[in-house]
Protein backbone atom coordinates (compact mmCIF):
# COMPACT_ATOMS: atom_id res chain seq x y z
CA UNK A 1 0.00 0.00 0.00
CA UNK A 2 1.59 3.16 -0.65
CA UNK A 3 1.91 5.84 2.53
CA UNK A 4 0.26 9.13 2.00
CA UNK A 5 3.71 10.80 0.52
CA UNK A 6 4.21 8.76 -2.29
CA UNK A 7 0.38 9.09 -3.04
CA UNK A 8 1.41 13.34 -3.28
CA UNK A 9 4.61 12.31 -5.58
CA UNK A 10 8.13 13.20 -5.52
CA UNK A 11 8.61 16.49 -3.80
CA UNK A 12 7.82 18.39 -0.84
CA UNK A 13 6.45 21.34 -1.88
CA UNK A 14 5.06 20.12 -5.66
CA UNK A 15 3.15 17.64 -3.56
CA UNK A 16 1.34 20.68 -1.10
CA UNK A 17 -0.03 22.26 -4.20
CA UNK A 18 -2.47 19.41 -5.07
CA UNK A 19 -3.61 19.29 -1.27
CA UNK A 20 -6.41 21.39 0.55
CA UNK A 21 -4.98 24.17 3.14
CA UNK A 22 -3.15 22.34 5.39
CA UNK A 23 -0.18 23.55 8.05
CA UNK A 24 3.27 22.80 6.21
CA UNK A 25 6.12 22.29 8.48
CA UNK A 26 9.35 22.68 6.55
CA UNK A 27 11.34 21.58 9.47
CA UNK A 28 14.76 20.51 7.75
CA UNK A 29 16.82 23.79 7.96
CA UNK A 30 15.50 27.03 8.78
CA UNK A 31 12.01 26.41 10.48
CA UNK A 32 9.07 27.25 8.11
CA UNK A 33 5.45 27.40 8.82
CA UNK A 34 3.46 27.82 5.84
CA UNK A 35 -0.69 28.76 6.21
CA UNK A 36 -2.75 29.34 3.53
CA UNK A 37 0.29 30.89 1.71
CA UNK A 38 1.95 32.89 4.39
CA UNK A 39 5.30 32.15 6.26
CA UNK A 40 3.97 32.23 9.78
CA UNK A 41 7.78 31.69 11.29
CA UNK A 42 8.19 35.12 10.27
CA UNK A 43 5.23 36.51 12.59
CA UNK A 44 4.92 33.92 15.27
CA UNK A 45 6.25 34.22 18.91
CA UNK A 46 9.79 31.75 18.84
CA UNK A 47 7.20 29.70 22.07
CA UNK A 48 4.56 29.43 19.71
CA UNK A 49 6.77 28.16 16.95
CA UNK A 50 8.44 25.55 19.33
CA UNK A 51 5.02 24.47 20.68
CA UNK A 52 3.99 23.70 16.64
CA UNK A 53 7.54 22.11 15.94
CA UNK A 54 7.57 19.61 19.37
CA UNK A 55 4.15 18.79 18.22
CA UNK A 56 5.30 17.36 14.73
CA UNK A 57 7.96 15.68 15.84
CA UNK A 58 7.29 13.97 19.23
CA UNK A 59 5.95 10.37 18.89
CA UNK A 60 5.16 8.13 16.14
CA UNK A 61 2.18 9.18 14.05
CA UNK A 62 2.23 12.85 15.53
CA UNK A 63 1.04 11.75 18.69
CA UNK A 64 -0.45 14.46 21.04
CA UNK A 65 2.16 15.26 23.95
CA UNK A 66 0.99 16.19 27.62
CA UNK A 67 0.63 19.63 28.20
CA UNK A 68 2.98 19.12 31.37
CA UNK A 69 5.74 18.12 28.68
CA UNK A 70 5.02 21.04 26.92
CA UNK A 71 4.58 23.94 29.91
CA UNK A 72 8.18 22.04 31.68
CA UNK A 73 9.96 22.34 27.99
CA UNK A 74 9.10 26.00 27.27
CA UNK A 75 8.65 27.34 30.57
CA UNK A 76 10.28 25.30 32.65
CA UNK A 77 11.82 28.49 34.58
CA UNK A 78 8.54 29.82 35.55
CA UNK A 79 6.52 28.40 38.53
CA UNK A 80 3.61 25.21 37.35
CA UNK A 81 0.64 27.17 37.39
CA UNK A 82 2.53 30.44 35.56
CA UNK A 83 3.75 27.59 32.69
CA UNK A 84 0.35 25.82 32.80
CA UNK A 85 -0.81 29.81 32.35
CA UNK A 86 1.75 30.65 29.52
CA UNK A 87 0.24 27.47 27.74
CA UNK A 88 -3.06 28.31 27.81
CA UNK A 89 -2.48 31.77 26.09
CA UNK A 90 0.14 30.28 23.62
CA UNK A 91 -2.60 27.83 22.15
CA UNK A 92 -5.42 30.27 22.40
CA UNK A 93 -3.57 32.11 20.30
CA UNK A 94 -2.40 29.36 17.50
CA UNK A 95 -6.00 28.07 17.74
CA UNK A 96 -6.95 31.42 16.32
CA UNK A 97 -4.37 31.40 13.96
CA UNK A 98 -4.88 27.91 12.84
CA UNK A 99 -8.08 27.10 12.89
CA UNK A 100 -8.93 23.37 12.64
CA UNK A 101 -5.44 22.09 12.60
CA UNK A 102 -5.06 21.55 16.67
CA UNK A 103 -7.08 18.99 18.61
CA UNK A 104 -6.53 20.33 22.34
CA UNK A 105 -8.08 18.64 25.66
CA UNK A 106 -7.80 19.06 29.23
CA UNK A 107 -4.57 16.83 29.13
CA UNK A 108 -3.01 16.49 25.95
CA UNK A 109 -2.36 18.93 22.65
CA UNK A 110 -2.00 17.17 19.19
CA UNK A 111 -2.62 17.59 15.81
CA UNK A 112 -6.36 16.83 13.99
CA UNK A 113 -6.98 13.56 12.81
CA UNK A 114 -3.23 12.38 14.38
CA UNK A 115 -1.44 14.89 12.11
CA UNK A 116 -4.00 14.99 9.01
CA UNK A 117 -3.96 18.79 8.95
CA UNK A 118 -0.43 18.77 8.57
CA UNK A 119 2.37 18.06 6.16
CA UNK A 120 6.07 17.98 7.07
CA UNK A 121 9.38 17.26 5.34
CA UNK A 122 10.42 15.70 8.10
CA UNK A 123 7.30 12.87 7.84
CA UNK A 124 8.70 12.77 4.06
CA UNK A 125 11.98 11.91 4.95
CA UNK A 126 10.51 9.35 7.67
CA UNK A 127 8.28 7.49 4.75
CA UNK A 128 11.43 7.11 2.42
CA UNK A 129 13.06 5.18 4.79
CA UNK A 130 10.03 2.66 5.65
CA UNK A 131 10.23 -1.61 4.31
CA UNK A 132 8.97 -1.19 0.93
CA UNK A 133 9.27 2.54 -0.28
CA UNK A 134 9.38 2.84 -3.67
CA UNK A 135 12.20 4.65 -5.67
CA UNK A 136 10.40 7.74 -5.93
CA UNK A 137 9.41 8.00 -2.59
CA UNK A 138 13.35 7.24 -1.26
CA UNK A 139 14.07 9.88 -3.78
CA UNK A 140 11.54 12.38 -2.78
CA UNK A 141 12.63 11.68 1.15
CA UNK A 142 16.07 12.80 0.02
CA UNK A 143 15.20 15.94 -2.38
CA UNK A 144 13.61 17.62 1.53
CA UNK A 145 17.16 17.71 3.10
CA UNK A 146 17.59 21.69 3.45
CA UNK A 147 20.14 21.10 6.43
CA UNK A 148 19.82 20.10 9.93
CA UNK A 149 16.60 19.88 11.67
CA UNK A 150 15.30 23.86 13.17
CA UNK A 151 18.76 25.47 11.60
CA UNK A 152 19.34 28.40 13.74
CA UNK A 153 16.44 28.07 16.17
CA UNK A 154 17.00 28.53 19.98
CA UNK A 155 14.83 29.51 22.92
CA UNK A 156 17.09 30.92 25.79
CA UNK A 157 16.78 29.55 28.69
CA UNK A 158 14.93 26.74 27.72
CA UNK A 159 17.59 23.98 28.59
CA UNK A 160 15.19 20.99 28.12
CA UNK A 161 13.61 22.12 24.90
CA UNK A 162 17.38 23.00 24.33
CA UNK A 163 18.61 19.02 25.10
CA UNK A 164 15.23 17.50 22.95
CA UNK A 165 16.30 19.51 20.27
CA UNK A 166 20.34 18.36 19.98
CA UNK A 167 18.87 14.61 20.00
CA UNK A 168 16.28 14.98 17.20
CA UNK A 169 18.86 17.11 14.87
CA UNK A 170 21.01 14.11 15.64
CA UNK A 171 18.68 11.65 14.83
CA UNK A 172 17.16 13.59 11.44
CA UNK A 173 20.32 13.92 10.33
CA UNK A 174 21.05 9.84 10.95
CA UNK A 175 17.64 9.56 8.80
CA UNK A 176 19.19 11.22 6.01
CA UNK A 177 22.70 9.61 6.15
CA UNK A 178 21.02 6.00 5.98
CA UNK A 179 18.35 7.23 3.61
CA UNK A 180 21.72 8.19 1.34
CA UNK A 181 22.84 4.67 1.89
CA UNK A 182 20.32 3.07 0.66
CA UNK A 183 20.19 4.96 -2.43
CA UNK A 184 24.22 4.23 -2.98
CA UNK A 185 23.57 0.70 -2.68
CA UNK A 186 20.17 0.47 -4.43
CA UNK A 187 21.86 2.80 -7.68
CA UNK A 188 25.08 0.51 -7.29
CA UNK A 189 23.03 -2.75 -7.78
CA UNK A 190 20.95 -1.58 -10.52
CA UNK A 191 24.41 -0.14 -12.35
CA UNK A 192 23.55 3.34 -11.79
CA UNK A 193 27.22 4.78 -11.15
CA UNK A 194 26.51 8.10 -11.88
CA UNK A 195 23.16 8.12 -9.13
CA UNK A 196 25.73 6.16 -6.67
CA UNK A 197 28.20 8.83 -6.95
CA UNK A 198 26.14 11.71 -6.57
CA UNK A 199 24.28 10.03 -3.31
CA UNK A 200 27.87 9.00 -2.26
CA UNK A 201 28.67 12.76 -2.24
CA UNK A 202 25.56 13.65 -0.46
CA UNK A 203 26.34 11.49 1.75
CA UNK A 204 29.74 12.90 2.62
CA UNK A 205 27.64 16.87 2.87
CA UNK A 206 26.24 15.34 5.84
CA UNK A 207 29.37 14.04 7.81
CA UNK A 208 32.27 14.64 5.68
CA UNK A 209 34.52 12.49 8.29
CA UNK A 210 32.45 8.96 7.06
CA UNK A 211 35.18 7.01 6.30
CA UNK A 212 33.55 4.12 5.07
CA UNK A 213 31.40 6.93 2.88
CA UNK A 214 34.73 8.24 1.29
CA UNK A 215 35.43 4.33 0.46
CA UNK A 216 32.52 3.88 -1.11
CA UNK A 217 32.96 7.16 -3.28
CA UNK A 218 36.65 6.29 -4.38
CA UNK A 219 35.59 3.03 -5.56
CA UNK A 220 32.93 4.23 -7.91
CA UNK A 221 34.93 6.60 -9.04
CA UNK A 222 37.55 4.03 -9.81
CA UNK A 223 35.16 1.88 -11.34
CA UNK A 224 34.20 4.17 -13.34
CA UNK A 225 37.55 4.91 -14.50
CA UNK A 226 38.08 8.14 -12.35
CA UNK A 227 41.08 7.29 -11.13
CA UNK A 228 42.72 11.02 -10.39
CA UNK A 229 39.72 11.78 -8.99
CA UNK A 230 39.57 8.68 -6.50
CA UNK A 231 42.82 9.45 -5.16
CA UNK A 232 42.16 13.05 -4.88
CA UNK A 233 39.05 11.50 -2.53
CA UNK A 234 41.59 9.25 -0.42
CA UNK A 235 43.37 12.81 0.20
CA UNK A 236 39.78 14.61 1.17
CA UNK A 237 39.25 11.70 3.37
CA UNK A 238 42.29 11.80 5.34
CA UNK A 239 42.57 15.77 5.66
CA UNK A 240 38.72 14.80 7.23
CA UNK A 241 39.73 12.55 9.67
CA UNK A 242 42.98 14.49 10.82
CA UNK A 243 40.82 17.81 11.49
CA UNK A 244 37.70 15.65 13.24
CA UNK A 245 39.19 13.07 14.85
CA UNK A 246 43.08 13.58 14.79
CA UNK A 247 43.70 10.45 12.85
CA UNK A 248 44.67 8.71 9.96
CA UNK A 249 42.69 6.36 7.83
CA UNK A 250 42.34 2.58 8.47
CA UNK A 251 44.61 0.08 7.30
CA UNK A 252 40.61 -1.00 5.15
CA UNK A 253 40.96 2.95 3.34
CA UNK A 254 44.45 2.98 3.13
CA UNK A 255 44.70 -0.58 1.15
CA UNK A 256 41.76 0.31 -0.93
CA UNK A 257 44.12 3.58 -1.70
CA UNK A 258 46.74 1.73 -2.62
CA UNK A 259 44.60 -1.24 -5.31
CA UNK A 260 43.70 2.19 -6.70
CA UNK A 261 47.13 3.61 -7.15
CA UNK A 262 48.38 0.18 -8.47
CA UNK A 263 45.31 -0.25 -10.54
CA UNK A 264 44.66 -3.63 -9.01
CA UNK A 265 41.12 -2.57 -7.58
CA UNK A 266 39.31 -5.95 -6.62
CA UNK A 267 35.52 -6.06 -7.64
CA UNK A 268 32.46 -3.73 -6.10
CA UNK A 269 30.36 -4.85 -3.64
CA UNK A 270 32.16 -5.40 -0.08
CA UNK A 271 32.10 -1.35 0.53
CA UNK A 272 28.19 -1.39 1.45
CA UNK A 273 28.53 -3.96 4.32
CA UNK A 274 30.80 -1.31 5.45
CA UNK A 275 28.08 1.59 5.25
CA UNK A 276 25.18 -0.33 7.18
CA UNK A 277 27.69 -0.81 9.87
CA UNK A 278 29.15 2.78 10.65
CA UNK A 279 27.28 4.86 12.67
CA UNK A 280 24.45 7.29 11.84
CA UNK A 281 25.59 11.04 10.50
CA UNK A 282 25.34 13.66 12.81
CA UNK A 283 26.54 11.70 15.90
CA UNK A 284 29.95 13.32 17.70
CA UNK A 285 31.79 9.08 17.34
CA UNK A 286 35.02 9.08 18.54
CA UNK A 287 37.95 7.63 16.04
CA UNK A 288 37.26 3.50 16.49
CA UNK A 289 39.95 1.01 16.53
CA UNK A 290 40.39 1.27 12.74
CA UNK A 291 41.97 4.55 12.61
CA UNK A 292 45.34 5.04 13.25
CA UNK A 293 45.85 8.33 15.84
CA UNK A 294 48.24 10.87 14.88
CA UNK A 295 51.23 11.60 16.38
Amino acid sequence: MLTRHEQRGESFHSALSIRPPVLQLCLLGAPQIWWQGVDLARSLPDKQQALLYLLAIEGPGQQAVARTVLARMLWGEWSDEAARANLRVALSHLRRVLPGVLDIDARRVGFVGAGAAVLSDLALLGDALLPGASAACRLAGARVWRGELLADFTLPGCDEFERWCAVQRQRAAGMALALQRTLVRACEAAGEWDAAIRHARALLRLDAADEAAHMVLMRLLAGQGERTAALRQYAECVEALAEQFGARPSACCYALYVHIHADTLPGRGEMFEQMAASPAAGAARPPSGRLTPIH
